[in-house]
């Protein structure tokens, strides 16, 4: 492991938050996000074919979004996840109310499962209008609420949840407390009506961490400053197994309560930010440390990392690609889904996957769409580079950035190829897991089939 002193530069990368998406930025660029849902979807039949259409009515139920957030967010809001009443037991043929709810639910949960988080909330809306005070559909519509950062409206559902739940629902009425109560610091922290007085920080450090605190994060009931310590030597860990470098000086961590993060730092972005990282990292955190807060500083760690090794933030891609891997892992999810590398075999068949040197210095410039394609490309990349070398080659590769060397340099020294080699054989992976592809239905006849080349 090689250690090294700490760069302090400005503005190395920022995160934004919004709802359910989730996105690095830098100063200079805005990414969008993995989350957010695409219009194509994807599914492979009997005979191994993949097809993509963005056609609902031309997809069977099977086909998925090429790019769907799944649970996650709702994993990131609570900390026991989606868990919730029992299903009703499977519904009769009959056209009762009774019925007709029990089918909608199991179908709500069925979309849930599938990570139809949007079609799940209206479906669970629907059972609300034949039954009003359902527990189960309150108690999903609170999850959902609450993953989107929409606090009345969780406090909303949950309030209605104990109005109808019976005693069969002991354990998750309890729960359904010590959740509104979560809600309401959560609020407190965020009312910019509460703040009294100039920002008060409390500073908490170990041997490789300076961590200054929101007193009014640690007047909340729970260890706040051990769960945060605790995430962040986590971070460290993971990050030197990963490439195998870790900062010599402590390094700085500030951590705000919602509004004053934004009172000390809205006037130096025209976007809403979570964080950021300036030779320290900023960050503004829920009332209680969360799976969520926890893939931010993972995340942030990351990005602090590489500036100090390679003196700056690029090759942008292998910076937000080192990041979000950190992160994933962090959560304990794939580096890429199989949704994800659909969505890119897609762009391989449609001339549009973009190569990796016009992402080297950073995303802007690009459409949200094509911004988001960026950075699951950077995902993919990133994993083909971790299955392709050690650590031992992934320090080599970053310290040799960081010692002035091309990135086309530093890859051949490490891999043998150069960022238009990277390209081709990351695309050639891709093909290979999928072999064939179909054209969408409304592009061409049903039996017209294209092969790779």
């Amino acid at each position: 492991m090689v250690m090294l002193n700490r760069t302090k530069q400005r503005w190395a990368g920022c995160v934004l938050r919004r709802v359910t998406l989730v996105a690095c930025l830098s100063i200079f660029t805005l990414t969008a996000s993995l989350a957010a849902q695409s219009e194509i979807r994807f599914w492979v039949d009997s005979a191994g074919v993949t097809h993509f259409t963005n056609d609902d009515a031309k997809a069977p139920e099977a086909a998925m979004p090429v790019d769907a957030a799944g649970l996650e967010p709702i994993r990131m809001a609570w900390s026991d996840g989606l868990t919730g009443p029992p299903l009703p037991r499977n519904a009769g043929d009959s056209s009762s109310t009774e019925d007709r709810v029990r089918r909608l639910l199991r179908g709500a949960f069925a979309d849930l499962a599938r990570g139809e988080l949007a079609r799940a909330d209206s479906t669970l809306r629907g059972v609300l209008r034949l039954e009003p005070q359902s527990p189960e559909a309150h108690w999903y519509l609170a999850a959902l609420a609450r993953a989107r950062g929409r606090f009345a409206m969780a406090e909303r559902h949950l309030l209605a949840f104990l109005d109808g739940a019976g005693s069969e629902f002991k354990s998750l009425r309890e729960s359904a407390v010590l959740r509104l109560e979560a809600i309401a610091d959560e609020r407190r922290l965020a009312d910019p009506d509460q703040l009294e007085g100039p920002l008060r920080l409390k500073l908490v450090r170990d041997e490789h961490f300076r961590v200054q605190l929101d007193a009014r994060l640690g007047e909340l009931p729970g260890d706040y400053a051990a769960r945060v310590l605790g995430f962040l030597r986590e971070a460290r860990s993971e990050v030197s197994n990963s490439i195998g470098v870790a900062p010599l000086e402590p390094l700085d961590v500030v951590l705000y309560g919602r509004a004053a993060y934004v009172r000390a730092h809205a006037h130096r972005f025209s976007f809403q930010t979570i964080g950021f990282f300036d030779g320290r990292i900023h960050v503004a955190s829920p009332a209680h440390p969360t799976g969520s807060l926890r893939g931010v500083l993972f995340h942030e760690y990351t990005h602090a990392v590489f500036r100090e090794v390679t003196g700056g933030d690029r090759p942008y891609w292998l910076n937000e690609g080192l990041a979000e891997r950190i992160e994933r892992q962090s959560r304990g999810l794939a580096n890429s889904t199989r949704r994800e590398r659909a969505a890119m075999r897609a762009n391989i068949e449609t001339k549009s996957w973009i190569p990796l040197d016009s992402i080297a210095r950073s995303f802007s410039g690009l459409s949200d769409e094509r911004a988001r394609d960026a950075y699951l490309q950077s995902v993919i990349t990133v994993g083909f580079i971790h299955s392709r070398t050690n650590v031992e080659g992934r320090r080599r590769l970053l310290m040799m950035i960081g010692e002035g060397f091309s990135v086309d340099q530093a890859l051949y020294e490490v891999m043998g190829i150069d960022t238009a080699g990277l390209d081709r054989v990351v695309q050639e992976e891709i093909l290979r897991e999928f072999p064939e592809w179909t054209l969408p239905a409304k592009a061409a006849p049903a039996t017209a089939k294209l092969t790779p080349p």
